[in-house]
């Protein structure tokens, strides 16, 4: 039987770093990646969470289908869907031309983008965080 809680903090590090590297990505300029990055931490948060809780079948991108999973197991998880909901966003557009039409994702961010994503993605890994304590 695996160890759920060990599975549940290695995936919660591994959005720790992503937060990291989003903030570390931003100061270079590269904000339609710090906005991916920063999607991409509160996603491996919340699975974190629902891998600690011994979920089996953890899978989905979006932030809005993985709340309503971990929903399952508490009910708060409501509080974090507004954050996840602008984090959606973030998946696919900050990464494939096809999704700007006359544009690119490297042109389409700025700072003020990253800096919100970051914001937003601290409050969902915190939220798992402290739950996971």
């Amino acid at each position: 039987m695996p160890d759920n809680t060990a599975e549940g903090a290695r995936w919660l590090r591994q959005a720790e770093q992503d937060l990291a590297d989003a903030q570390f990505i931003r100061e270079g300029g590269r904000f339609n990646l710090a906005c991916f990055l920063s999607q991409q931490a509160a996603e491996k948060a919340i699975k974190a969470y629902l891998y600690h809780r011994g979920a089996e079948d953890v899978w989905g991108h979006s932030l809005i289908d993985l709340c309503e999973d971990a929903k399952i197991f508490e009910m708060f998880f409501d509080t974090v869907k507004s954050e996840a909901r602008q984090l959606d966003k973030y998946y696919y557009i900050t990464r494939y031309p096809e999704f700007l039409p006359g544009g690119i994702p490297s042109e389409a961010f700025d700072r003020i983008d990253a800096d919100r994503a970051i914001e937003l993605s601290q409050v969902v890994v915190e939220f798992v965080r402290e739950r996971l304590s």
